[in-house]
């Protein structure tokens, strides 16, 4: 996989050239130390789950942390509001991290002014966003306004069927997520997020750059196949003493499938036509 390092700090979304300048466009990135940032009282949950923050602290650990949380600037000088993402804030605390990647939104959530959506909207449409980087601002978006993939395609100018796809790209797991970081295929990655269990999506994602779209989704497809029973093990076994080689039949459903017949040579392949089309004489 070619790797193409993707750095919050020069995202053309989240940040500018200099701080001054991004204080004045509202949507500042910057690391920001967790012992600046407080954690709002109005904020309805309280309870977090301790073995999935441990998970989450883990996977900082390796990955950092993926997706910047939101703030505002506090009344006290130098110290930050917690507005989204509490469980990454509390995760990197677990794992004794110093700073945290943030958002600062520097817009009245009071009010409910939309300035930060404002300019999430401009940047993204004229910005040469990665899959990564598109994803997080749909997430703003969708996370603080409560807009539904119908709104946030409208105002972005971009079909709903993108939007759900940058959701789905905020759900996938870590692995899937830093992949994508380094430079993965979206639609691959995608596919890939099918896969739950995580050490057959590794073996996938160590070629998943000579892998096509199309031998992924195959492959995926077959493991999703059931196993054949004794009774389908049985039939195949008689196709293949028939055929003189080795078939295999696949069940999509209980009475669906398709039947593999696997040939070596253009005369294996001659023979298989004319037995199944002239009852085995030329």
């Amino acid at each position: 996989m070619t790797k193409r390092k993707l750095s919050l700090a020069n995202n053309p979304l989240l940040s500018g050239p200099s701080l001054i300048e991004r204080d004045r466009s509202g949507t500042p990135y910057r690391e920001i130390p967790l012992e600046d940032i407080e954690r709002d009282p109005t904020q309805p949950r309280r309870v977090f789950d301790e073995e999935k923050l441990k998970e989450l602290a883990d996977s900082i650990l390796t990955y950092g942390v993926l997706s910047p949380i939101l703030v505002r600037p506090s009344e006290t000088k130098g110290k930050y509001i917690l507005v989204s993402g509490e469980r990454r804030l509390r995760a990197s605390a677990l794992c004794k991290k110093k700073t945290i990647p943030s958002i600062v939104s520097t817009h009245n959530h009071k009010e409910g002014d939309l300035t930060l959506s404002v300019q999430l909207v401009e940047n993204l449409q004229r910005a040469d966003l990665s899959p990564l980087e598109r994803a997080q601002a749909i997430g703003i978006l969708k996370e603080n306004y409560n807009l539904s993939i119908r709104d946030i395609a409208s105002k972005l100018g971009i079909s709903k069927s993108m939007v759900q796809r940058s959701l789905e790209i905020l759900e996938l797991p870590d692995d899937l997520l830093n992949a994508l970081k380094e430079g993965a295929s979206e639609s691959k990655v995608l596919l890939l997020s099918k896969i739950e269990d995580p050490d057959i999506r590794a073996s996938y994602l160590k070629d998943l750059d000579v892998l096509t779209r199309a031998n992924l989704t195959e492959n995926i497809e077959r493991r999703k196949e059931k196993v054949e029973s004794a009774d389908d093990a049985r039939i195949s076994d008689d196709i293949r003493r028939a055929l003189g080689l080795k078939a295999k039949i696949f069940r999509t459903s209980k009475d669906s499938g398709r039947i593999s017949i696997d040939f070596y040579s253009d005369s294996d392949l001659k023979e298989i036509y004319v037995k199944l089309t002239h009852g085995g004489t030329a």
